[in-house]
């Protein structure tokens, strides 16, 4: 059962770390890229209901919507700060606090860790998470002395946003782990929670800049998700929480690499061997707990 519940989790890691490099492929800005995941998200769901139609109680509702507002807000503040530092560092960030997040809360909530072996193989891969992400936000200093501060203004900005899609992206998943609704049941209620924060996100926008191409081109980043998601509730009840989600954020390969060879995104050879070391290291840590759990 565990082996199916990684081979989901490793499918869940593909379609999720897509979305980043995809998103900023198509181009838009946060808003748009938000709400169009949303509405990609809401079709995928649609179509997923009237194929299975599964039954939908008034928890499953509940739990559905909750996680659905959670992971939009997380996704949008994700958005926004690779707007400002960039795919190839702010995913690997944005990997290591839900990692972090996710598995303290598999351990200490629910119990997942229960051992004195676990608790030092975990906050081993824990520590191990923390010095990742700290390489991967390694930034060279500028030695001309026409650089204003506004960029490190901006890096702190960016850092600040995708440690917050950290939050909410974890209790999405956390809200899920506990009460363990049906997943195919599940997947409605959270695209209708999503699509109320998608329009509160986008609320400050004019309707005109949200009705451009660029919004509904960004439909496939929900299509993407909603894949993964339908094969990640899956390997959560097959594998548990700590090692369905550590294996599912193997995904920052792709969104780190796509960063810098298919978005260009500029990198010092200084830059780009802390990144790819940072990388490496939250790999390490994913994968130490995964292999605990297993």
């Amino acid at each position: 059962m565990v082996d199916v519940g990684i081979m989901y989790a490793l499918i869940t890691a593909v379609c999720w770390g897509s979305i980043s490099v995809v998103s900023h492929k198509i181009g838009g800005n946060s808003q748009n890229q938000i709400l169009g995941e949303s509405y990609g998200i809401l079709l995928f769901a649609l179509l997923y209901y009237f194929v299975v139609q599964p039954t939908i109680d008034l928890q499953t509702t509940l739990v559905g919507i909750a996680s659905g507002l959670f992971y939009c807000w997380g996704q949008n503040q994700q958005f926004r700060g690779l707007e400002e530092i960039g795919v190839s560092m702010g995913m690997p960030i944005s990997t290591a606090s839900q990692l972090i997040i996710t598995t303290l809360a598999g351990a200490i909530v629910f119990g997942e860790w229960t051992n004195g072996r676990d608790y030092l193989f975990g906050l081993s891969a824990l520590v191990i998470l923390i010095v990742g992400a700290i390489f991967t936000s390694v930034k060279e200093k500028k030695q001309e002395p026409s650089v204003t501060v506004t960029p490190a203004k901006r890096q702190v900005v960016g850092i600040v946003a995708v440690l917050l899609s950290g939050v909410g992206i974890s209790l999405y998943s956390i809200v899920n782990k506990a009460f363990s609704p049906d997943p195919a049941a599940l997947l409605l209620p959270q695209a209708v929670g999503v699509m109320i924060e998608g329009f509160a996100a986008a609320s400050s926008q004019p309707a005109r800049k949200m009705n451009s191409r660029f919004t509904y081109y960004n439909v496939i980043l929900g299509l993407l998700w909603g894949l993964g998601n339908l094969f990640y509730s899956q390997a959560i009840q097959l594998g548990g929480l700590a090692i369905s989600f550590s294996l599912s954020q193997m995904g920052v390969v792709i969104s780190t690499l796509g960063g810098i060879l298919i978005l260009r995104e500029h990198k010092t050879h200084k830059e780009l061997v802390y990144t790819l070391f940072g990388c490496a290291l939250i790999i390490a840590g994913g994968i130490l707990l995964g292999v605990m759990q297993a």
